[in-house]
């Protein structure tokens, strides 16, 4: 049946659909209602939100309240910006600083001879090398590393020769033995020389006289001349110091060995020694605490007080733990584990990580693992774990190091299965070691390396026993000088016996079996009876012969016993007034160098690459996991990759080697995949054609051809990669004009360059020397400033916190003055009152009633914005108990007034930082009770997601919402079904009538024909 589709009835005329919209509108009531219930809800909901984005805007502001550095902001200011400028980050000291700038770090540039033409005049086939100062062999002694780590304190000295000529000579900014020499031996007042003998300084009269005294003295109470052994005065025209180079307790391991350190294993036993009583003594010099380590080793040998320790547990049950008996790691773990706390501890490397298994206290702000001093004690403190952790695991810091002589000696002396039958020393001689077997047994002490452990032999206690001791070799260079055994790449030069014959014929046997520097091999071949002498190479990489006698001969160097001569490339036997040995290949990169130390002083950043072997298989080194600290790190992670590569040191210590062993027909090849560490190590890319290996040494080789000329030269420097930055300059000059400038890359004395210019035609001459910055510590007139000095014109530690950046040298001393920035700390409660304050006036528009109006808001009446309101206000009013004289935020001037809006008292709160400005920052900061911690846990518990308490509501809220849209959807099924039923009912009744009025119509016309 068709439907009606007018809105009138056509039998009936009824305005059909106005009276079912009218029957329908009456049942509409309810959903209407319930709609307006939804939008009210919603409103709410979009109000709470509201509130909870400015909820969290104002912790933005307050999440440095419980920061130390917020209340310790400084700032500096220099006294004169041309020389120094200074800036300040927070907990720098609050003083006055006076420095005065005396030069500034400067990058050592050399230019070559001149040629014709850059692009069409060859320069010359060969090979020219290049790399830092650290491959020298005569690299200069730093006057803070002699007397055993003491140093050569700076100051003035009067030197008065034979002729009694005196001159004072101003060695308060000398920073290296090459310094002092320069000084006295440039100076023209007296006529003395400055010279090193070994491990001494001496200085000789030159006047020619032989009568007088030769005199030292320090000058205004210094103690240079002191410190060097040079007081006092000599009858014979010759002063010489005292030894300079020793060991002490402070040597770093690293320094031994001319820097190469000491090669150990990680996590396992270096090496043992059977003493004489058939007992047998195992150390491992890995910096990895066990149960027995002893408390005394940590620390530096600082050792562990004793004391006592209070640790709470999450479940806020606290215990006072007794640790004054404690002797080694294992009975602290001992004693805490038995405390009763639910509290375990393991060691992790050089650290103690406590971990807490309690269930957390209710309280959600005592649901932290803390550990504490008691009486004042610094017994948490030494052992790295005085602090909290709300996680419930502490992860100490670190405790223990092996990383000096004396880290050593303890170790050996203090372990429990030694019991002092084995004594570790500084040998007499003061640069080796001695093991003293005290055991009285009849038998041999000796020792052994254990798992192919290096250490013994870098420690150079490999010689049989003397005895009852053994006695290590040498373990510093002499001044100005290197350890043989760090030639030829490592390799070293052992001792021998050479003949020399000048070329006029005068020959001499040099006895160089004991020797073990090259200062000793120097000063034996110039102490020989020939014409020959010699020195180290104007480059600093070798040394070289000079035949002084005049003779037409040859030149000869021979070995009589051993391979010295040969090892050290100065057998010759020439027509020639000189030789050189070339590059000796000190060795500066070794297993045990730190990651930090290599690419130029750059060091290696963390990064992940990826090595391909020649058979095509492949694996990603990770050098991302934290623990990669020595090159000996990244060795053991490309080894352990499983793929046919090999990596070690390379034959010339002065880098990374990588070796293809898997046989394929490809190449070796190595790409970084993120950051630049295969770069930095220098094994970036894909072995040579032919080659199976890949050199990342440090020292830049360059093959220039025959028809190579300056720009080709140029053009392969620049895609080096080496440390200097390489261009051609145009002098002006009429023949030659053209010069090749090297630039280092880097600044200071220890980037600056080395280079060998081989058979090629290029000479260098020095523009420009290579130094450190060098700045004075003190007031002027100072006796005894402290020099302050880098490879750089930036000073970031010589006072915490402050960075001084060098402008230009000058005499004039420079004030720095450190204040304490309070407006800085003003600024960010300003920021935080605002914001407060914008808070407080939302809730308080949205919650607002007319009554005039009788207008409601969103909020109106709201039990959740009246809760939040009203914990706001309970902030603002927060009173810190046993909190001292500042234990408000009225106490800083920031107080609550009128429609709860804070009010902030500039003056009250910049004198609250000036008079209190250790309880400000305890009242703000402290772990337990802060301000700063209260706030921050409240503004949380009120906002955060899912849990905060607007959050909740937020979704009770919307689960209303959901029940009450689902409930109108079902009336609005319903109210469908009876509109459609109403029409149903109206069409069916126009039927009806139309029916009716038919048959109507046929009886009337039926009455008619009646």
């Amino acid at each position: 049946m068709a439907s009606i589709s007018s809105s009138v009835g056509l039998v009936s005329g009824l305005p059909t659909q106005q009276i079912v919209e009218s029957l329908i509108a009456v049942q509409r009531q309810p959903i209407t209602l319930l709609q307006g219930r939804v939008s009210a809800l919603n409103a709410r909901r979009t109000a709470l939100l509201q509130i909870s984005a400015q909820i969290l805007a104002l912790k933005n502001t307050t999440t440095r309240f419980s920061a130390t550095e917020l209340f310790r902001t400084t700032k500096a200011a220099s006294t004169k910006d041309s020389v120094l400028l200074a800036s300040a980050t927070a907990g720098a000291a609050v003083g006055s600083y006076t420095f005065t700038v005396k030069s500034l770090a400067t990058a050592h540039q050399v230019i070559s001879g001149g040629f014709a033409t850059s692009n069409a005049t060859p320069v010359g086939a060969g090979t020219l090398t290049f790399e830092t100062a650290i491959a020298t062999v005569d690299r200069t002694t730093s006057l803070g590393s002699l007397r055993g780590g003491e140093g050569v304190r700076g100051g003035k000295i009067r030197i008065t020769d034979r002729t009694g000529a005196s001159a004072v000579i101003d060695l308060t900014t000398a920073t290296t033995l090459d310094d002092l020499l320069g000084a006295i031996n440039s100076q023209t007042n007296v006529n003395v020389h400055a010279e090193v003998r070994g491990d001494r300084l001496a200085i000789v009269d030159q006047t020619g006289l032989l009568t007088g005294s030769l005199t030292v003295a320090d000058v205004d109470s210094g103690r240079t001349a002191q410190d060097l052994g040079l007081v006092g005065s000599s009858a014979t025209g010759t002063l010489e110091g005292v030894d300079l180079v020793r060991l002490s307790q402070h040597t770093r391991l690293d320094q031994l060995n001319d820097g190469n350190g000491i090669r150990r294993l990680r996590n396992q036993p270096d090496f043992s020694v059977t003493l004489a009583d058939g007992g047998t003594l195992t150390y491992e010099l890995s910096e990895r605490l066990t149960d027995a380590t002893r408390l005394s080793n940590l620390n530096g040998g600082a050792g562990v007080p004793a004391g006592s320790i209070k640790i709470t547990n999450r479940a806020g049950v606290s215990q006072e733990i007794d640790l004054s008996s404690a002797q080694t790691i294992g009975d602290v773990k001992s004693a805490i584990q038995a405390a009763g706390l639910n509290v375990t501890v393991t060691v992790s490397g050089a650290k103690l990580l406590l971990s807490d298994s309690s269930t957390p206290d209710s309280t959600p702000e005592d649901n932290a693992l803390r550990v504490e001093e008691v009486g004042g004690g610094t017994t948490a403190a030494a052992l790295g774990i005085k602090t909290s952790s709300a996680t419930g695991t502490i992860n100490g810091k670190n405790i223990y190091s092996v990383g000096t002589i004396g880290d050593v000696l303890r170790l050996i002396n203090t372990d429990p299965a030694n019991a002092g039958r084995l004594v570790a020393s500084i040998s007499a001689s003061g640069t080796g070691l001695t093991l003293t077997d005290t055991s009285g047994g009849a038998g041999t002490l000796s020792v052994t390396a254990l798992g192919g452990s290096k250490a013994l032999d870098d420690l150079g206690l490999t010689a049989p026993a003397s005895g009852n001791a053994i006695q290590s070799r040498r373990l510093v260079a002499s001044l100005n000088s290197v350890l043989l055994r760090s030639l030829r790449g490592g390799a070293g030069v052992a001792g021998g016996q050479i003949q020399i014959t000048d070329r006029a014929g005068a020959s001499a046997a040099v006895d160089l079996a004991g020797a073990q520097t090259l200062s000793d091999v120097i000063n034996a071949i110039n102490a020989a009876s020939t014409g020959v002498r010699a020195n180290v190479s104007s480059n600093g990489l070798g040394i070289q012969l000079n035949d002084t006698s005049g003779g037409a001969g040859n030149l000869i160097v021979a070995d009589v016993a051993g391979t010295l001569a040969a090892d050290l490339g100065i057998a010759v036997n020439v027509a020639a007034d000189s030789a050189s040995s070339g590059n000796l290949q000190r060795q500066y990169v070794s297993d045990a160098s730190l990651l930090t130390a290599l690419n130029y002083g750059k060091g290696v950043p963390p990064g992940k690459f990826r090595i391909t072997d020649s058979s095509g298989a492949s694996a990603v080194v990770d050098l991302t996991q934290g623990n990669e600290v020595s090159l000996a790190d990244v060795i053991e992670e490309i080894n352990s990759r499983g793929i046919g590569v090999i990596a070690r040191v390379n034959d010339t210590g002065d880098g990374l080697l990588l070796t293809d062993t898997a046989g394929g027909a490809g190449s070796l090849k190595v790409a970084d995949e993120s950051g630049t560490a295969a770069k930095a190590l220098r094994i970036a890319g894909t072995a040579a054609s032919g080659q199976t290996f890949i050199d990342g040494s440090y020292e830049t080789r360059i093959t220039v051809t025959g028809n190579d000329t300056l720009t080709d030269v140029l053009t392969k420097i620049q895609a080096s990669g080496g440390p200097a930055n390489a261009s051609i300059i145009n002098d002006g000059a009429s023949g030659q004009p053209f010069r090749l400038s090297l630039t280092a890359s880097s600044l200071g004395r220890d980037a600056a360059l080395a280079i060998d210019s081989g058979a090629t035609g290029l000479s260098f001459e020095t523009l420009v020397r290579g130094q450190n910055s060098t700045v004075l510590f003190g007031p002027p007139g100072a006796l005894n400033p402290i020099v302050l000095t880098g490879a750089s014109n930036t000073l970031s530690t010589a006072v915490a916190g402050v960075k001084l950046d060098l402008v230009s040298p000058s005499d004039e001393a420079v004030t720095v003055n450190v204040t304490r920035d309070t407006s800085a700390v003003l600024k960010e409660f300003q920021t935080f009152v605002a914001s407060f304050n914008k808070v407080m006036s939302t809730i308080d528009g949205l919650t607002r009633f007319d009554a005039e109006t009788e207008q409601r808001q969103a909020l109106t009446g709201d039990p959740t914005a009246r809760r939040v309101r009203e914990r706001l206000v309970g902030l603002a009013n927060r009173v810190t108990p046993g909190g001292g004289a500042v234990n408000r935020l009225a106490s800083v001037g920031i107080r609550i007034g009128a429609g709860s809006q804070l009010t902030l008292d500039e003056d009250k709160f910049r004198e609250s930082m000036e008079n209190n400005p250790a309880q400000v920052e305890a009242f703000f900061t402290d772990t337990v009770a802060g301000y700063g911690k209260a706030i921050n846990d409240e503004l949380d518990r009120l906002s955060k997601t899912e849990t905060g308490l607007i959050a909740v509501q937020g979704g009770v809220i919307e689960n209303s919402v959901k029940q009450l849209t689902d409930r109108i959807t079902s009336m609005e099924t319903l109210l469908g079904r009876r509109k459609e039923r109403l029409y149903a009912q109206f069409a069916a009744m126009e039927t009806a009538i139309a029916r009716l009025q038919s048959q109507q119509q046929s009886l009337s016309g039926l009455l008619a024909l009646s």
